[in-house]
């Protein structure tokens, strides 16, 4: 009975003991999890571009929360400098889609202009020194997009230094051709191709698509499809045109 009282004494004292050195931090765990604040932080830092790297700037895209507001896509404009007109890169199954390429002239369209229904020559309606044709269809987002870019990215550069921009309905009715140029507030000529059948002397299936005609209505550059790449590229062939900075 002595016995056991004392070893209960005993393993007693050696809890207290235990218990003392935990609260007193006498002791540590092997395990210790790092509190949130020591957890490593990465280093956010704005460097400057080298000397070989463009500077990039970035327009604030239009807010578009209204199903008929205007539609921006995100334009980045490289330094100023002399420009190149910019090679047109295609894969074979995108030149199958192309019955005119560089250096074509655009076929004699002639369409009712998509207002006034009066009949009108793609021929007189080109600029001084290039022409930007665009074919386009009211039920392609990027098309939308195009509608919406075109004036601060086309007219209000290049309109005075020569540029025209034609924009073409493709197999639309004129009702909802002319709603979406209002949603776009686009203001250019646009000419209707009820039937498609202008388009299909041009390519096949993909719109929009961009075409830069000469002073000659010639293809100096085109693109099938609308993106950062093709705005970038339809900057630096304009300013190649015109000899703009």
């Amino acid at each position: 009975m002595m016995m056991t009282r004392i070893n209960t004494i005993g393993m007693a004292a050696k809890w207290l003991a235990v218990c003392w050195l935990v609260t007193s931090g006498g002791c540590s765990t092997s395990h210790e999890t790092p509190s949130r604040s020591n957890a490593a932080v990465p280093s956010q830092t704005n460097e400057a571009p080298s000397a070989d790297q463009p500077t990039l700037v970035a327009a604030s895209p239009t807010n578009t929360t209204s199903s008929h507001s205007k539609e921006h896509t995100t334009f980045y404009r490289g330094t100023p400098g002399p420009a190149t007109m910019p090679k047109v890169m295609l894969s074979k199954r995108e030149e199958s889609l192309c019955k005119v390429k560089v250096g074509d002239a655009l076929p004699e369209l002639q369409l009712p202009e998509l207002q006034s229904r009066e009949a009108k020559k793609l021929a007189d309606l080109r600029g001084k020194k290039a022409t930007v044709v665009i074919f386009w269809k009211s039920n392609r987002h990027m098309a939308r997009e195009q509608l919406a870019d075109v004036a601060a990215d086309v007219i209000e550069p290049f309109g005075k230094e020569g540029v025209e921009v034609v924009g073409i309905a493709v197999e639309e009715q004129s009702g909802n051709a002319q709603g979406a140029l209002r949603n776009a507030e686009a203001k250019f000529t646009n000419l209707l191709d009820a039937d498609g059948k202008a388009f299909s002397q041009v390519g096949s299936e993909r719109l929009p698509r961009t075409y830069v005609l000469d002073s000659h209505g010639k293809v100096a550059w085109f693109d099938i499809e609308y993106s950062l790449a093709t705005r970038r590229e339809l900057h630096d062939a304009l300013r190649s045109i015109t000899g703009s900075k």
